[in-house]
């Protein structure tokens, strides 16, 4: 009898514990049920999975606006262009507007070289080359290092063709280093190639001695365009040495958030006026960025300011299927604020200050200017 009644005790424990188990399960169950009905049965994107809480806000904009017509064929031009084995660059034919010889910025006024060039020739944008410019003067002041040597920018589709051909007939098969004439970046005047101009001309890496461009370079709008991890998305072998200008604030958000461009432009198409990604720079400037997909009579929402002017802006094509606006706010008075105010109770403000790293900025500064100017022609600069 004893022995009976102990067997049903330990039946009784041993079914209360699968009970337990089981109840466990289902609501385990029913919590990742209810994830997945939140994502209306699709997969969470990883691009916003890892956004970071300083790019993720979409905080409205002035409600005040007027709407500006867009000539669609910018679809097809702008710092943000995608160009890759997938997009023609529709203006391959055409030299860029503005297109400048690195050549005039390469030595100060006292004829000391700042960084050296293949040959005269090598060209980008004007925008992009006052960047380049400016960060190549900047790390020549933090490093004394002259030797970053610029050997390839803007390209006509007969050398994007050249370089092409060659390669693939060196290795047989389809290059993946170069992308086919009319599909290269290099003809937007947007790109350049570095080298290293000391004995045997070895290859640019960005690490080592030239680390500094590589942290910095976002600052200026710059990004490394090829990168290791993004290879299976840009179909192209990595290449350190080919840094793109997508300008400010684009390149500092691509860079905290490790996105390659084909990720960043399909990332911005989930931010609209009424929810635009706000994000204030490293030189606090606050931008409010936000995609318009093109339409047969295109028509873009610009925010006012209290005064009923237009906010400056940018409108860039992607080349794809819409604009992207980048709007600029003004500096952002409370991260300033914040910036003093954590400065005057901190006894490391002196060294903090010392040791930053900002962006020389592209306006003239007195009599003893260590800057290049958009309108200047020549450099005047003394390091």
């Amino acid at each position: 009898m004893s022995q009976d009644i102990w067997r049903n005790l330990k039946y009784k424990n041993i079914a209360v514990l699968l009970a337990i188990l089981l109840l466990f399960v289902l609501i385990i169950a029913s919590s990742c049920s209810n994830d997945s009905s939140n994502n209306d049965g699709k997969a969470v994107s990883t691009i916003a999975a890892k956004k970071p809480d300083s790019v993720q806000e979409k905080n409205s904009i002035s409600k005040n606006s007027e709407l500006v017509p867009v000539d669609n064929s910018l679809l097809y031009s702008g710092n943000l262009v995608l160009v890759n084995k997938d997009h023609e660059y529709a203006y391959k034919d055409q030299e860029p507007e503005n297109l400048t010889s690195m050549y005039q910025y390469s030595v100060n006024k006292n004829g000391n070289l700042r960084f050296a060039l293949t040959d005269s020739s090598v060209s980008v944008s004007q925008n992009f080359a006052v960047a380049l410019s400016n960060m190549l003067i900047d790390f020549y002041k933090s490093s004394k290092n002259n030797t970053v040597m610029l050997k390839s920018g803007y390209r006509t589709v007969e050398e994007q063709k050249e370089l092409y051909d060659a390669d693939t007939e060196s290795t047989g098969s389809e290059s993946t280093k170069y992308n086919k004439e009319g599909y290269s970046e290099s003809h937007t005047g947007l790109s350049i190639d570095l080298g290293v101009n000391t004995d045997g001309y070895p290859e640019y890496k960005g690490t080592g001695k030239f680390k500094w461009i590589t942290d910095n370079a976002a600052k200026y709008g710059i990004i490394t365009r090829y990168t290791k991890e993004k290879e299976s998305i840009t179909n192209i072998e990595a290449e350190p040495w080919h840094l793109r200008y997508v300008g400010v604030p684009h390149a500092e958000i691509m860079t905290e958030k490790a996105l390659c461009l084909e990720e960043y432009l399909d990332f911005l198409k989930s931010y609209s006026y009424d929810e635009p990604l706000t994000y204030t720079a490293s030189d606090n400037i606050k931008y409010a960025i936000y995609f318009v997909k093109a339409e047969k009579e295109t028509k873009v929402q610009i925010p006012l300011n209290e005064n009923g002017e237009q906010f400056s802006y940018e409108i860039s094509g992607n080349n794809v299927d819409g604009f992207i606006i980048t709007v600029n706010l003004g500096e952002d008075t409370e991260r300033i604020a914040a910036q003093t105010s954590a400065a005057s109770t901190s006894p490391l403000t002196e060294a903090a200050v010392n040791n930053s790293t900002q962006p020389t900025q592209a306006t003239p500064v007195g009599d003893y200017d260590s800057v290049i100017t958009v309108s200047t022609t020549t450099a005047d600069t003394e390091e």
